[in-house]
């Protein structure tokens, strides 16, 4: 934890504790080193003057930074050294990459990046979940946050490797994996016992209707010619079983990309009095929805009027 007086002053450790060997391929674990590409991206809702002011609730301050749209959003993540503090990228482990879009035509991505600080008490536990924000238009129509991890596919789009890794029942690394339409995708073993991949659709050619054996250490694959979501399943010898998705997309046209850093708010984390975080919040609404303001529940009630 960092005061607030310094350069790095909303910047906070979190408190969630993060399993090496699977969690750390998740796609919300993203507190530092998210690289963020936006599609599309426009500016903000409005050129409010509130923007980076401050609003102050009984224990805490909440302030907008910045509201932008975009259609799709991409960023990274990275293995991470095993106890660092903040965590650091291994040189020599794996960067994945993750694209979240709209649910459906006609909606579009809001990203609101905030600013919360603790003043007043001598520490605040806060929990950013989807309950903690709810963004509002002049219609009173109420907007909450994505749950990022539920929502983001690892893209394997372009030239990166594109592998599912397996271990005991679960595909755990590229779960759901979105990928361009002609494009190969293979599942390997890292377990010592067999595992079944079973596809929903009998027609994915991975085995036997849809159904492989994959014996230790060994690999299928499969070449998606038709676009669309398919479903499947991995399962262990003892029964386990997880579920995955491959979702073939067709090339986009676009070419307008934007690089920036960022941090979600995610997660459960304590907040030191003279500390804060900065990150962002990822919202679906109508496309060119006009907000009003934004009220932030985690920790405490604070109102943010645009």
């Amino acid at each position: 934890m960092i005061p607030l007086s310094s350069i790095e002053k909303f910047r906070s450790r979190s408190k969630m504790v993060i399993p090496i060997s699977r969690l750390i391929f998740a796609p919300h674990f993203v507190l530092v080193f998210a690289a963020l590409v936006m599609v599309a991206l426009t500016a903000c809702t409005s050129e409010s003057s509130a923007l980076g002011q401050y609003r102050k609730g009984r224990t805490l301050h909440f302030s907008v930074v910045s509201l932008e749209r975009t259609g799709e959003l991409r960023y990274s993540t990275c293995d991470v050294l095993v106890g660092s503090s903040p965590p650091e990228c291994d040189p020599d482990g794996i960067q994945r990459r993750w694209s979240i879009s709209p649910s459906a035509q006609g909606m579009e991505l809001v990203l609101v990046r905030a600013r919360v600080e603790n003043h007043t008490a001598v520490s605040a536990i806060i929990s950013v979940d989807r309950d903690a924000a709810e963004l509002r238009d002049f219609a009173n129509a109420n907007f909450l946050p994505l749950a990022v991890n539920t929502v983001a596919w690892q893209d394997f789009r372009g030239p990166d490797e594109m592998v599912v890794r397996v271990d005991k029942g679960e595909c755990f690394d590229g779960t759901r994996a979105l990928i361009d339409v002609g494009s190969s995708l293979t599942w390997q073993s890292e377990s010592d016992e067999s595992q079944t991949i079973a596809f929903d659709d009998a027609s994915v050619g991975v085995g036997s209707q849809g159904r492989a054996e994959l014996a230790p250490g060994a690999s299928v694959a499969h070449t998606f010619n038709q676009t669309g979501a398919y479903r499947y399943t991995c399962s262990g010898a003892d029964g386990t079983e997880r579920a995955g998705e491959v979702l073939v997309a067709a090339p986009s046209a676009s070419s307008d990309y934007i690089d920036r850093t960022t941090r979600f708010l995610q997660g459960s984390f304590e907040l030191p009095q003279g500390h804060g975080v900065d990150g962002f919040l990822v919202f679906e609404a109508p496309a060119g929805t006009q907000f009003r303001d934004i009220r932030w529940r985690a920790g405490d009630s604070i109102l943010f009027g645009f």
